[in-house]
């Protein structure tokens, strides 16, 4: 079993313009990020500082439990066709390329046009009813 990355949700800031030396730390859960900085100047050092944003990333991650799957990506395995329950039936020549995140009435999905240029939802099969928007 590989050891847990020490850097996850981890960052090390340098602005020199600004003097500013440390490491960033962030953990997002439940749709709200929590973060903290750690200089190097007030915690003694480069090494003293990781140190405590380690200890303080571990603590988030004790108090606020381990990261969970988006709804969006939850089956995603089954719907590429890796797991028990394979997806509908897909246009043979759809690749990577042509899926798009698109938002569609109050949630976003993977889409894909079909053959008539209706928006496809990529994991259910089902043509999407209403105004779609592609995200980005």
């Amino acid at each position: 079993m590989p050891l847990p990355n020490p850097m996850k949700g981890i960052s090390r800031i340098d602005q020199l313009e600004k003097h500013n030396h440390g490491f960033f730390v962030r953990l997002a859960r439940a749709g709200k990020t929590h973060s903290a900085f750690f200089s190097d100047k007030s915690h003694g050092g480069r090494e003293q500082a990781l140190a405590a944003a380690q200890k303080h990333y571990e603590k988030l991650r004790r108090q606020f439990g381990p990261a969970t799957t988006p709804p969006q990506f939850k089956g995603l395995k089954e719907a590429i066709g890796e797991g028990p329950e394979a997806a509908p039936a897909r246009p043979k020549d759809l690749d990577a390329g042509q899926l798009k995140w698109v938002q569609c009435r109050e949630y976003r999905c993977l889409a894909y046009r079909d053959a008539t240029g209706r928006w496809v939802n990529f994991y259910t099969g089902k043509v999407l009813a209403g105004t779609v928007k592609p995200v980005d």
